[in-house]
């Protein structure tokens, strides 16, 4: 005798209820992925929103700045400026 599986009528019981959430959260993030990767350096130069988080991050953490806002507070790492990575 077969023992009955639990699991498809779970799932099919979840996804009724659930699937307005799933959906709406990959909307979000498929929106604000989109938007996220629009903004361009002359769109973080002009936001205030940057410039003040940016001041937060260089003065907690200025040996990586140079790779997240393209400038350092110390020296930049030998042999990047000949690869092309800044």
């Amino acid at each position: 005798m077969r023992k009955f599986d639990p699991w498809p009528v779970f799932f099919k019981r979840e996804w009724n209820r659930n699937w307005p959430f799933i959906v709406g959260f990959a909307t979000t993030g498929a929106i604000i992925t989109k938007y996220s990767l629009s903004l361009t350096e002359e769109d973080a130069k002009k936001s205030p929103f940057v410039q003040r988080h940016k001041k937060k991050y260089v003065e907690k953490y200025p040996d990586v700045t140079w790779q997240m806002f393209g400038t350092c507070a110390r020296s930049r790492p030998s042999g990047q400026e000949k690869e092309g990575l800044l």
